[in-house]
């Protein structure tokens, strides 16, 4: 009984290695302290508009749907600010105001890929590095508030930071995410150092005033816990829908397997109370270690999950270690199997050139019940078209679904798209895009058949999809028909290539769906290209080509599959 259960447990944890969930946090943090990630090296607009701009696509490219936007650090802001000065990595002087609002900017421009955009903000630490800042306006707090601030050391490291025993070091802070989420179309917040820098710190004075007999420890996280209510709380009464969540440290407490800093007890940062009281909607613990070494991220990334508190935990990923680089497709299948709700990078420069094969296909951001649990109503009437003289251009059209019980429409659509009949909305292969209008355009450059099948289903605010969609419609490549009748039949399974423009048809018919191989050679039976290698199906499929390939007045392909082999010697007319 234990071997067959131990077996079942293995083919479980592989097929969720396998695939690729439907719904999933795919996030990275893009560091704007110290120029890191963005902006670039120059004060240029333009310049660094194009740069975020490239690295959204790139993000969306690699199938990503979150970002962790840095818009605070060093006690500056990316944004317009009553109460902080402009970073000085946008213009070069601290407080100098860019010729744009860069966080309007990113936020825009990331909604149009289909991103959420979390506003990722360093909370109790202002200031790295000895050096004072510069005067401004408004003031840094270094300059503004020195009551308020301790400076910390760390070895040779030298660091200021906010006292959060202090009730006014708390109101400045509520006060900062208020301000941010009232004036930008954030869908989060996102804290960092939301926590003491270490036992050490000096804070006597309001340990003094305001410690009540409480031991010293106890009264640190109660602080912590108090700041994060109070700001959850703020947030939540403007924007119910806004999501509020944290980076805390990898190690809550010791583990076998996972030992080092403790988040609870070395930094005083009781981020599983913050769950246990409803006061945070994900966390994404910075587990920044590997499979092998102690503290090892599996055993890390099962102890978050069992204590989630039915809220989401998404697994902080340490990209820039290079044992970790190694491993990353590995850490991203291990979360998976462990039931995590994502993952996230640090930093975006370390993967910028990376391609990911976990991220293969698409994935829908996970609702969060607790805000949103009612779905909307489905999208209705689906038409769709191949655009006369557009050779692979499908046009597909729907209804708007009307208004659900708590009057959520949608707010995008989830396109589907299948070489049959059957469409599996929980399976990620089948999903192929989205739109956040009611018709969508599919550029099909390589058709391998001559009709496609479509389905649509709606998404609201709080990415909960429809339990209906739309009807599954066929949609012939009409263009690409009018060319097969160009084709000179040879036998029953293929048909002669035709050249139309720049492309070459080639058609042929199987009986069953098999594994076809087809390879151009030329008229010396010189091989020239592997023109296909991979999965047909039954029925007519049709390969397109580039006429360039075509190198001597006679060719020759063969086609084999595990039925047939064939060798067909043409000739191409106009």
């Amino acid at each position: 009984m234990k071997i067959i259960l131990s077996i079942f447990l293995i083919l479980i944890s592989l097929e969720q290695i396998l695939s690729q969930p439907k719904q999933e946090i795919r996030a990275v943090w893009l560091t704007t302290n110290l120029q890191l990630d963005w902006p670039p090296k120059s004060f240029d607009p333009e310049i660094q508009k194009k740069a975020l701009i490239d690295l959204l696509d790139d993000l969306a490219r690699k199938k990503f749907n979150t970002i962790y936007f840095q818009v605070r650090s060093q006690g500056s802001v990316l944004y317009k600010s009553q109460y902080e000065p402009w970073s000085q990595f946008l213009t070069g002087t601290l407080g100098g105001e860019p010729f744009y609002d860069p966080l309007k900017f990113f936020i825009e421009e990331a909604h149009r890929r289909f991103f959420e955009v979390h506003a990722w903000v360093n909370m109790i630490r202002c200031k790295i590095g000895e050096q004072y800042p510069p005067a401004s306006n408004p003031l840094h707090l270094l300059h503004r508030n020195p009551e308020w601030i301790r400076k910390y050391f760390e070895g040779n490291n030298v660091s200021y930071w906010l006292d959060p025993g202090l009730p006014e070091v708390r109101e400045y802070l509520k006060n900062i995410c208020t301000e941010l989420a009232l004036n930008y179309n954030i869908d989060g917040i996102h804290f960092d150092f939301i926590r003491y820098p270490g036992i050490n710190f000096d804070d006597s004075y309001s340990y003094s005033v305001f410690g009540n007999g409480m031991k010293l420890a106890d009264w640190r996280r109660e602080n912590i816990n108090t700041l994060v209510t109070t700001i959850y709380d703020t947030l939540i009464s403007m924007r119910p829908m806004l999501k509020v969540g944290s980076a805390p440290v990898g190690i809550y407490e010791n583990l076998p397997g996972a030992r080092g800093l403790e988040g609870r007890n070395s930094v005083y940062q009781d981020s599983r109370e913050w769950l246990k009281r409803n006061k945070q909607d994900y966390l994404v613990p910075q587990i920044y270690w590997d499979l092998e070494n102690n503290p090892r991220f599996d055993v890390l990334i099962n102890n978050w999950v069992l204590s989630n508190y039915g809220k989401q935990i998404v697994a902080g990923v340490a990209a820039y270690d290079p044992k970790v680089f190694l491993q990353l497709e590995k850490l991203i299948s291990i979360s998976r199997v462990y039931n995590s709700n994502g993952q996230s990078f640090f930093r975006y420069e370390n993967i910028s050139g990376r391609k990911f094969t976990g991220y293969s296909t698409l994935s829908n951001i996970p609702p969060m019940s607790w805000k949103d649990n009612i779905p909307p109503n489905a999208p209705y009437s689906l038409m769709g078209k191949n655009l006369r003289d557009k050779l692979g251009l499908i046009e597909l059209v729907w209804g708007i679904p009307q208004s659900a019980a708590d009057l959520d429409t949608a707010k995008y659509y989830n396109v589907y798209r299948s070489v049959n009949s059957i469409i599996d909305r929980n399976n990620s292969d089948y999903l192929l895009s989205f739109s956040s209008n009611y018709y969508f355009y599919d550029y099909l450059s390589r058709p391998s058949q001559l009709e496609y099948y479509y389905q649509i289903s709606s998404l609201d605010k709080g990415n909960n999809e429809s339990i209906d969609a739309t009807e599954i419609v066929k949609v012939e490549l009409t263009n690409l028909k009018n060319i097969l009748r160009h084709f000179i039949p040879i036998n029953n399974s293929a048909l002669l290539p035709v050249k139309i423009g720049d492309k070459v048809f080639y058609a042929f018919d199987l009986e069953i769906s098999d594994k076809v191989k087809v390879i151009l050679y030329d008229n010396m039976n010189r091989f020239v290209s592997v023109l296909y290698d991979g999965l047909t199906k039954q029925g007519r499929n049709v390969l397109q080509f580039d006429s360039q390939k075509i190198t001597s007045a006679k060719s020759k392909l063969v086609i084999s599959s595990s039925q047939f082999t064939e060798e067909i010697t043409f000739s191409l007319k106009k």
